[in-house]
């Protein structure tokens, strides 16, 4: 900033030195006018001008600059919003991911424990069919051996008789 300052402050002296020396009077013709007047009003006239388009254009620069910002400022809001939104979602699954594995651990466990009940009950039952096999087996010849008596003493009440 103080550089630049200090280069305009040398071109200014520059400039007025100019016009110093160069101080005759000069014929300008502006459109349909012819004026006679110094050299260095002449060229004053122009710094002052060349200044003031350079200002004005340096303004709307500096306006469209700063709206440009206020655009970002807001878009860069607007997306700080949809982060924090992002990152809680982000957040929310990841308890709900948590809490699925925690289950689905459990769940493995209960199956397990179930598979083993299963097993035990499969175990069970069978014995218990080899069982019945056997009582039916030995109920069947009991049964035979019981009808084979009786028809003896059928027969023999019949021999009696």
């Amino acid at each position: 900033m103080q550089v630049g300052f200090i280069v305009i402050l040398i071109i200014a002296i520059f400039v007025a030195i100019f016009a110093i020396q160069n101080g005759a009077p000069v014929n300008v013709d502006l459109f349909f006018a012819t004026f006679r007047t110094p050299l260095a009003v002449v060229m004053m006239t122009c710094i002052i001008i060349g200044a003031i388009i350079v200002l004005v254009l340096g303004t709307t620069r500096q306006f469209k600059k700063r709206s440009e910002s206020k655009e970002m400022k807001n878009k860069l809001k607007a997306l700080e919003g949809d982060k924090l939104l992002a990152d809680n979602n982000i957040k929310t699954m990841e308890t709900e991911i948590k809490t699925l594995k925690d289950n689905n651990s459990s769940l493995s466990v209960k199956i397990s424990e179930l598979e083993e009940k299963n097993k035990t009950q499969a175990e069970t039952i069978e014995k218990l069919n080899n069982e019945l096999d056997s009582l039916k087996a030995v109920t069947a010849s009991g049964e035979s051996n019981k009808n084979e008596g009786t028809g003896i003493k059928v027969d023999d009440e019949k021999s009696e008789a």
